[in-house]
């Protein structure tokens, strides 16, 4: 669970959620439209760059 949510945004069809916890630090999870975790990383020192991360990902395995 999340202690903090940074950011929650669409990207084509899919949800790009970052949040943080202390024990993973910061992670983005990708939902896709079906509604199911297609990804999930974490361990990453700043939101921007998870979120930059993620919607790479994104972009490389969805589009």
């Amino acid at each position: 669970m999340y202690q903090k949510i940074h950011s929650v945004i669409h990207v084509g069809k899919n949800l790009l959620i970052v949040g943080y916890s202390s024990s993973i630090k910061w992670e983005f999870r990708i939902v896709n439209s079906e509604g199911k975790i297609v990804q999930e990383k974490n361990e990453f020192d700043t939101a921007q760059e998870a979120f930059n991360r993620g919607k790479l990902w994104i972009e490389d395995n969805l589009f």
